[in-house]
């Protein structure tokens, strides 16, 4: 599959043309509200999650324990999200030919752009499904699952930047995981949890409490979040910052043409305030 990316020049330090000058002032989210998750996209998880993987969870690390005692750790992270990987594997055909090799290309090139840190901590790998869903997703530890359905209609690598650069920040600020820890920190108040380990809370929820998390979804402020990262990741790797716009209409027009809005937007809702703060972070580079 070929794309014709945007031409746009880059310099010694990574970012593109003039924003280079700006680089180290790139825009950056954190967030500060207890995050909520709907797992529609990520609906493909509940099998893997509910099938004994919170017995494997293993009590985070000191820095993790330190910020919040019911925090999954990035190595539980890494292992659920492994294991739902192979159960999406299993419901759904991957594709291996020429897309999946480019769409592999355009991941690596987002990961060696980000920092040594986040390079080390997360296990990112790309895979691309024959779907015809309007779709994409990361699940936690890094990895993401690109559908045909979304992957036939991108028009240039800088539109495939954006969206891959966006579900990588869901993983990047670990928005699942503070998704459970909220839900575990809801049930321990009331007294659903108290006296068991951190890996037992957090075992429950995902053993016993799915429902509850396939309920939720991520705040508009996690979704700006990842729209912020993702951005800054793709102008690092060399990209037009302008595809993440052209992604939003792209999405748009597909919710017109089928009727309703593709599955992606269903976790994503394109909305004017979104398009305004992207194109005022471009503005601003």
């Amino acid at each position: 599959m070929e794309m014709k990316q945007k031409e746009i020049a880059t310099c010694d330090c990574g970012a593109a043309g003039t924003i280079h000058n700006a680089k180290c002032e790139l825009f950056s989210a954190n967030a500060t509200s207890i995050p909520a998750i709907r797992l529609s996209r990520r609906g493909l998880i509940v099998a893997a999650v509910t099938g004994g993987a919170g017995a494997a969870l293993m009590m985070g690390s000191r820095e993790e324990a330190h910020a919040d005692i019911f925090m999954p750790s990035v190595d539980d992270q890494k292992k659920l999200g492994d294991k739902a990987a192979g159960q999406i594997l299993e419901k759904y055909k991957e594709v291996k030919d020429s897309r999946a090799n480019h769409f592999n290309s355009i991941g690596t090139k987002l990961v060696n752009a980000l920092s040594r840190k986040d390079r080390g901590t997360w296990d990112f790998k790309f895979h691309v499904i024959d779907s015809k869903e309007i779709n994409a997703f990361a699940v936690p530890g890094g990895n993401m699952f690109m559908f045909t359905g979304l992957l036939d209609r991108v028009a240039t690598d800088d539109e495939l930047a954006a969206v891959t650069g966006h579900e990588m920040m869901h993983v990047r600020a670990q928005h699942w995981a503070k998704a459970a820890a909220a839900q575990s920190k809801r049930e321990a108040v009331l007294g659903i949890l108290v006296g068991l380990t951190k890996a037992g809370r957090i075992g429950q929820l995902i053993a016993g409490g799915i429902d509850t998390i396939t309920g939720l979804k991520f705040s508009r402020k996690e979704e700006d979040e990842a729209d912020a990262g993702g951005l800054t990741n793709m102008v690092r790797a060399g990209y037009d910052p302008h595809g993440m716009i052209d992604l939003f209409r792209l999405l748009e027009l597909a919710s017109g043409k089928n009727g309703g809005p593709p599955e992606f937007l269903s976790d994503h809702p394109i909305t004017k305030d979104r398009i305004r703060r992207t194109q005022e972070r471009i503005d601003r580079l």
